[in-house]
């Protein structure tokens, strides 16, 4: 009778222990993704209101700012680069918008003029923006 009741109690904590595993499983593929990922998302909402800067982004993250420093470090990138990644991802959507003139989009994505929003595109595409309108635009013509 004595065996049984371990063994029972053996079973009991081993399924416990699968439980909080498999629990703690789902919650991290429920878990809203990375750092870098909230950051991205929160920048092109803080882009929209002119406010993309490390300051905003940390309040609106609720992190202070060595913390937010050390978990972008955890996850091998830094707030400028995720920040120059969202501006060249918004850059081309921007451009393909036939709307928007070149100084508007330099302006959304936070550039105080058309030559530094220029320079920047250059460094991420080899082409200036004007270039890359041009073949985006006249292949969907």
């Amino acid at each position: 009778m004595r065996i049984v009741c371990v063994v029972r109690r053996g079973v009991r904590i081993m399924y416990r222990q699968f439980t909080e595993h498999a629990e703690k499983y789902l919650k991290s593929l429920n878990r809203d993704d990375s750092l870098v990922n909230q950051l991205k998302r929160m920048l092109t909402d803080l882009m929209a209101c002119g406010e993309a800067n490390a300051d905003a982004a940390c309040r609106a993250l609720k992190l202070s700012r060595r913390t937010l420093q050390r978990r972008l470090k955890a996850e091998r990138t830094s707030f400028q680069k995720v920040l120059t990644e969202v501006r060249a991802e918004l850059a081309v959507r921007y451009l393909s918008d036939r709307r928007l003139k070149s100084l508007e989009v330099a302006m959304l994505l936070g550039y105080s003029n058309l030559s530094s929003f220029t320079t920047a595109f250059k460094s991420w595409y080899d082409m200036p923006p004007a270039a890359y309108r041009e073949k985006i635009l006249g292949a969907s013509s």
